[in-house]
């Protein structure tokens, strides 16, 4: 716990740069480039003490956001230290939800502050080293530094410490007469997801902005994920587990019934499985929207796909029974 402490501090570190180059605006002139065309010149201007306080209050708030979630944390990771008897595998989930959430909350705190100060002290050494003709050039790659704070941040938290939850229950077949047909469907929302791709095109935004007009068409990439996965439809039925954009109405995952050779309960942890968001690796696959339980099938090929669910018994007993009667 002392190294996410430790962690949450260091977000700080960038809010110090900023708040000590302050003492810039004395030589920078009334108002500074903050942005600049294709060829490299400064084509947009703002008050340089407004910019500067805009960076700095959104420094401040990430540092305060990564305090908060070392608060939050903190208990869980009490509790994982504790002896483990008396407590549920409920309890410990809990426990590990609360600190991967803890932990991605101030790495991507870091790099949110490190952000805002590279974005300023960009801007500001431009105009500092010729205000007639201002340059970003390379000072481009003072954002990039101040982006990879975070990194820097992940190093200083450290591993989340190791907790065993024990496996789920495996899930019995539903008893399914042989014309009997069933189906479940349920609508996923995410508003953390949503939250988190409006804050990244608003910062994609911004840099577009402020210093690379090119960027702009970056902003489509967290649009369009938010439109995709911002309300999804999970049904599973005799053709097997569809996901469906609640908002496009485009089914993104469609897995046949005889592709699955099992369903499952576990409980998902994000980081596990590379984090929120449709999530592909090398022999796994996911809809992770959350932490939590949520349904595993296996497949055919060797792979595994997941989605988080609030009930996934009730259609991981269902696949088993529709395997169970596509069988006989």
């Amino acid at each position: 716990m002392r190294r996410l402490w430790a962690a949450a501090a260091a977000v700080w570190l960038p809010v110090a740069v900023t708040a000590a180059t302050g003492t810039w605006l004395s030589d920078l002139p009334d108002r500074i480039a903050t942005h600049w065309n294709g060829s490299g010149a400064a084509n947009g201007f703002s008050p340089a003490t407004g910019f500067w306080v805009g960076t700095l209050i959104a420094g401040v708030l990430a540092g305060v956001a990564a305090l908060v979630a070392a608060a939050v944390a903190a208990p869980a990771f009490r509790a994982a230290n504790e002896p483990a008897g008396g407590k549920s595998a409920d309890d410990l989930a809990r426990y590990v939800r609360r600190i991967a959430a803890g932990r991605t909350t101030v790495i991507g705190a870091g790099a949110v502050a490190g952000a805002a100060t590279g974005v300023w002290v960009a801007t500001a050494t431009a105009t500092l080293a010729d205000s007639g003709d201002p340059r970003l050039g390379w000072r481009f790659g003072y954002l990039a530094i101040g982006l990879a704070w975070g990194l820097v941040v992940w190093l200083i938290a450290g591993r989340a410490p190791r907790i065993d939850v024990p496996a789920q229950e495996p899930v019995d077949a539903l008893d399914l007469g042989p014309t009997e047909r069933a189906a479940w469907s349920t609508t996923l929302r995410s508003p953390i997801m949503m939250t988190a791709m409006a804050v990244s095109a608003a910062g994609v935004a911004l840099a577009a902005a402020i210093m690379q007009p090119g960027l702009w068409f970056v902003v489509l990439v967290p649009v369009i994920a938010a439109f995709a996965l911002g309300r999804v439809r999970v049904t599973a039925d005799r053709r097997g587990l569809r996901l469906t954009s609640a908002i496009g109405g485009f089914a993104f995952k469609r897995i046949a019934l005889d592709e699955i050779t099992g369903a499952e309960v576990a409980e998902i942890n994000p980081i596990e499985w590379g984090g929120w968001g449709y999530r592909v690796k090398a022999r796994s696959s996911a809809l992770v929207l959350r932490g939590g339980p949520g349904l595993v099938l296996q497949l055919r090929d060797g792979r595994r796909f997941a989605v988080t669910l609030d009930d996934p018994r009730t259609p991981a007993a269902l696949i088993n029974g529709l395997r169970a009667n596509s069988t006989n």
